[in-house]
C-alpha cells in the first residue's frame, strides 16, 4: 500500500477487517492458544512469499537492534491476542469491547512519553467521548459482575495494555523499517509466544474441524494480515494514539456481526455506546493532521 492512500481512509477499512474478529474466534469454538498461534500462523503464510518476493532485500537488511525491538514488539501482540481471544471465554464480547477501549488513553501517555507525541485538545475530547462510549458499550454488562466476567474482564484489560504497548513501540519502529518485512518478524515472533504459552499450559495446537480451519484462515487473513497490517502500515504516517483510535471502531461492528452471524443480540448499552465511540473517533481522526 503506497503512502497515495490516505492513511486515515486506510485505518477505517482495517478497523473494518478487523471487526470480524470476534465472529470468527467465537464461531470457530477453538481454545485461546489455538485460535491465536492459527491466526498468526496463516498470517504469516500469507505475508512471506509476498516478502520473499517483493521484500527480501529489506528483510535480510533489518539490523539487530531493530530485530530485537521487534521481536519484543511481537511478544506484546501475542499477548494481546491471547489475552483477547481468552478474554471471550468469560465475558461478552461488548464487555471485553468496553475494557479494550482504554487503549487509547495508555497509548496517549505511553507516546506522550516516550515518542514526544503532543495530542490537541479535540484528540483528548474525542479521545475521552471513546472511551466513554466503550464502557456504555459494556455498561448492562459491566453492571452484573460475577467471578468468571470480573477474570475476563481483567483478561481484557491486560489486552488493552498489551496493544498499546505494541503500537507505541510499533510506531518507533515503523519509521526506520518497511512494511512487509516488520509484519513478517513480528507476527513470527508473536506466533512463537502463543506456541511457547501453549505448550507450557498442556495445550495440543490441533484444529477440530473443517469449520473451525475455515474460521481461523478468515481470522488469520482478513483480520491479522490485512486488518492489522494496514493498522502496522499506518503507524508510519500518524500518530500512534490515531491508530489506536480507529481500532476502537472494531468493537462496535463485532457486535453488529455476531448478532447477524451468531445471533448474539446486541443491548441498548451497545447501542448508544457505539455511537459514541464513533462520534469520538471521527472527532480526534479529523482534528490530528500530524504526519510523519
Amino acid at each position: 500500500m503506497r503512502r497515495t492512500v490516505n492513511p486515515r481512509v486506510a485505518l477505517w477499512f482495517g478497523a473494518f477487517c478487523t471487526s470480524f474478529a470476534a465472529t470468527f474466534i467465537i464461531a470457530s469454538g477453538e481454545p485461546a492458544f489455538v485460535t491465536a498461534f492459527y491466526r498468526l500462523f496463516f498470517a504469516v503464510v500469507f505475508i512471506f512469499p509476498v516478502v520473499a518476493v517483493r521484500g527480501w532485500r529489506q528483510f535480510k537488511a533489518i539490523q539487530k537492534s531493530h530485530l530485537r525491538w521487534c521481536l519484543l514488539i511481537g511478544v506484546f501482540f501475542g499477548l494481546h491476542l491471547v489475552t483477547y481471544i481468552a478474554s471471550l471465554d468469560y465475558t461478552s464480547v461488548a464487555s471485553a469491547g468496553a475494557f479494550a477501549s482504554l487503549q487509547p488513553v495508555f497509548v496517549a501517555v505511553g507516546a506522550s512519553i516516550f515518542l514526544q507525541e503532543k495530542v490537541g485538545l479535540k484528540v483528548k475530547l474525542g479521545i475521552a467521548l471513546a472511551v466513554v462510549g466503550g464502557l456504555v458499550v459494556g455498561g448492562g454488562d459491566l453492571l452484573a459482575v460475577t467471578k468468571t466476567a470480573f477474570f475476563g474482564d481483567l483478561l481484557a484489560l491486560l489486552c488493552a495494555l498489551m496493544i498499546s504497548l505494541y503500537f507505541v513501540t510499533g510506531r518507533a519502529l515503523r519509521q526506520h523499517l518497511d512494511l512487509l518485512p516488520y509484519l513478517l518478524v513480528v507476527y513470527t515472533s508473536s506466533m512463537m509466544v502463543v506456541a511457547v504459552l501453549s505448550f507450557a499450559f498442556g495445550i495440543p495446537l490441533t484444529i477440530a474441524s473443517p469449520k473451525s480451519l475455515a474460521c481461523l484462515l478468515g481470522l488469520g487473513l482478513i483480520s491479522t494480515a490485512l486488518g492489522h497490517g494496514i493498522f502496522n502500515w499506518g503507524l508510519k504516517y500518524v500518530k500512534a494514539s490515531t491508530v489506536s483510535l480507529v481500532m476502537l471502531a472494531s468493537p462496535v461492528a463485532e457486535t453488529v456481526w455476531v448478532y447477524f452471524f451468531l445471533g448474539q443480540v446486541p443491548a441498548m448499552t451497545a447501542i448508544i455506546g457505539g455511537i459514541i465511540v464513533i462520534i469520538g473517533t471521527v472527532l480526534a481522526t479529523e482534528s490530528d493532521h500530524t504526519e510523519a
